[in-house]
Order: structure tokens, then C-alpha cells, then sequence
């Protein structure tokens, strides 16, 4: 197997813009620690369509969604369809088990004002930004909120 330099040293300016690209990165990460700046974040827009849906498992492996505060069934996703909500639920349920809490327990679904859905788990506080898992992925949970109000 032959060497990619051979007999020849390794260049020393490389080495030296490294070690200072590192050094730099450091430097920059402990200011930020020891003032505890912190980059802004987007902010988020009001909600404008809300619904508390709770996800319970069914004896045959299907997914009954309901609404958490009309006891309303919305959908039923059947065994190995439904993916992405199963692999949402999947990653919130992980989170869930450090609170000792159930997945059955209701999830926040919002559309916001920006026309961003979220879901917020109110027990371990973390909201997704649903859009971020691309438009396709986010159409799933727009089913579940309830139909828009209709105007006469």
C-alpha cells in the first residue's frame, strides 16, 4: 500500500490552520458558556387551530387517535401504516419514560398564525416543529386537527 505522501513530512501550514481553527472554536465556545450568550430563536407565531389528541394502541396493532377532550375518535391508523406519527410517537414516548408518564396521555397539536404545526408535549415540554420533517410528513398531522370553521 503506498503512503499519499510518500517520504515527504506532513505540511506544517496545514497543520498550523488546524490548530488554529481549533484553538478559535474553543475560544469562541468558552465565551459563549462563561456569559452564557445564546443565539436567538425564531419566534413563534400564535396558535390559530388547536386540538389535544391522544394516541392509544389497539389489541390488533392498529393506532386509535382521538380527541382528548370530546373522547372523539378521529382516525384509526391500521398495523404498519401511519409511519411517521408511529415513529413521532416512537421518539415522544422515550422522551415520556424519564417523567414516568404514558404515552396515552394527550399530545398539543396547533396550527400557528406563520401556518406551522406543532406538537407539544406538555409533559416533558418539547414541541416539534412538524414542518422541519418535511411538508409531506407534516400533511399527516393536519388531518388530525379538526375542520377549519366554516363562514356563511
Amino acid at each position: 500500500m503506498s503512503e499519499a505522501f510518500g517520504n515527504r513530512p506532513f505540511p506544517r501550514g496545514v497543520l498550523i490552520a488546524v490548530a488554529t481553527l481549533l484553538g478559535f472554536v474553543i475560544l469562541m465556545i468558552s465565551i459563549a458558556r462563561l456569559t452564557g450568550m445564546k443565539m436567538d430563536q425564531a419566534p413563534v407565531t400564535p396558535e390559530i387551530q388547536t386540538r389535544e389528541i391522544q394516541f392509544l394502541d389497539n389489541a390488533d396493532g392498529s393506532l386509535a387517535v382521538h380527541d382528548f377532550n370530546t373522547g372523539v375518535l378521529i382516525t384509526t391508523l391500521p398495523p404498519g401504516e401511519g409511519g411517521f406519527i408511529r415513529g413521532v410517537l416512537r421518539s415522544m414516548g422515550r422522551q415520556r419514560k424519564g417523567y414516568d408518564a404514558k404515552l396515552s396521555e394527550p399530545f398539543h397539536l396547533a396550527r400557528r398564525e406563520s401556518g406551522n404545526l406543532t406538537l407539544r408535549d406538555k409533559i416533558t415540554g418539547i414541541q416539534l416543529e412538524l414542518r422541519a420533517f418535511g411538508v409531506t410528513n407534516e400533511a399527516v398531522f393536519i388531518q388530525l386537527l379538526p375542520p377549519p370553521p366554516t363562514t356563511h
